[in-house]
């Protein structure tokens, strides 16, 4: 990139041309995945004398993130990131940041890579809408806030054999979601947390799900603005705690019309989100 500027300095600097090039250089591809266990961790990547993916044991997990790097590079991208090793999970302060900034993190990014474990190659119309990935609680600003994503079957193969740099851009797949997810799919090709209502965003998330309790809440730190600081330990009390800073925060009082168990942090407040 450098020797690129450099032969193209002239007497007016060409800004437009400097910033195309650095964002280029540095864009990232971010992975998207439904966790299946074991997921290589930033401690498994540093505990190789390489510090290289590369060199983990032969493993399906591990494989899975190999292939997520192979691609990035083969779309052209120097730089990749992963949830399952690019976070030291085990430094709680930069966990909450990490966990506070990932919407930003995939809105910024220069495509995210959805990897649809379950779906078969050669994968058919309603294989996304009825995949383990449409399941979980993350998932959902993975599809929501990137610019640009591109879904691959379980072989790594694009989605539907749609070779596209951008699946917001296919008509089909777009409204395969859109179906799913009952929501218009232009709200999907360009989302903005302003979008949505507090009670829609809700009925979102209500069908999805998570392996640790309070991701149920903090997945959804960034779709709802919410200033919220996770805290792992606090269980069923993290739904009760996000939902008590929305109703603060928007005086969205609809929040409070639902039926089923109350919740122990506030008896106002559902056990479940699944009641929306």
């Amino acid at each position: 990139m450098f020797k690129e500027l450099v032969s193209s300095t002239t007497k007016e600097v060409d800004n437009e041309r400097i910033l195309r090039l650095v964002a280029r250089f540095f864009g990232y591809a971010m992975f998207s995945h439904a966790w299946q266990g074991n997921e290589p961790s930033f401690q498994d990547v540093n505990r190789v004398d390489s510090k290289s993916v590369w060199d983990l044991p032969d493993t399906p997990l591990n494989n899975k993130l190999r292939n997520f790097c192979k691609e990035a590079r083969r779309l052209g991208y120097n730089w990749a990131w992963s949830d399952t090793c690019c976070i030291d999970k085990a430094t709680g302060p930069i966990l909450n940041q990490s966990l506070t900034s990932m919407y930003q993190w995939y809105a910024d990014s220069a495509v995210t890579l959805a990897y649809l474990v379950g779906v078969a190659h050669p994968s058919k119309p309603g294989d996304l809408r009825r995949s383990f990935w449409m399941t979980r609680a993350w998932t959902l600003q993975e599809l929501l806030s990137p610019k640009a994503i591109i879904f691959y079957d379980s072989e790594w193969k694009p989605y539907l054999g749609d070779i596209v740099a951008n699946h917001k851009e296919s008509p089909g797949i777009m409204q395969e979601l859109a179906d799913a997810i009952q929501i218009p799919h232009g709200t999907i090709v360009k989302f903005s947390p302003d979008d949505l209502g507090v009670r829609e965003k809700l009925r979102l998330a209500s069908t999805r799900n998570a392996t640790v309790e309070e991701d149920v809440a903090y997945s959804l730190i960034g779709i709802f603005k919410s200033d919220i600081r996770p805290q792992y330990g606090e269980r069923v009390d993290a739904l009760g705690h996000l939902l008590e800073e929305i109703v603060a925060r928007t005086s969205e009082v609809t929040v409070l019309a639902w039926s089923g168990q109350s919740s122990s942090y506030n008896s106002c407040l559902p056990a479940s989100i699944s009641v929306y």
